[in-house]
């Protein structure tokens, strides 16, 4: 399995993600988890909807993709380094 970014909404009715994060820590230890994030002001699927969702989340998608990234012939996005390139790949 790809390493795994989770970004959870803390108002979210529908999936109780403390508890995803909560397994991902102590039962799925084989998973690389890079980040886990609970946006309390967040509903279902608002880290993707939400006027502010690059601000608050596509920023560290940037930075999460990044970090798994090992390819080298490729242009460092913008606001990366290129020295954390592949610092969390396989």
């Amino acid at each position: 399995m790809p390493p795994v970014s989770l970004y959870v909404g803390g108002r979210d009715k529908l999936v109780e993600g403390g508890k995803l994060i909560e397994r991902f820590e102590q039962v799925e230890t084989d998973i690389v988890v890079i980040r886990t994030q609970i946006d309390d002001d967040y509903e279902h699927l608002d880290c993707l909807w939400s006027m502010d969702c690059i601000e608050r989340i596509g920023v560290r998608v940037k930075e999460d993709i990044w970090s798994t990234t090992v390819e080298e012939d490729i242009i460092v996005p913008e606001g990366c380094r290129k020295e954390d390139q592949g610092m969390r790949a396989l």
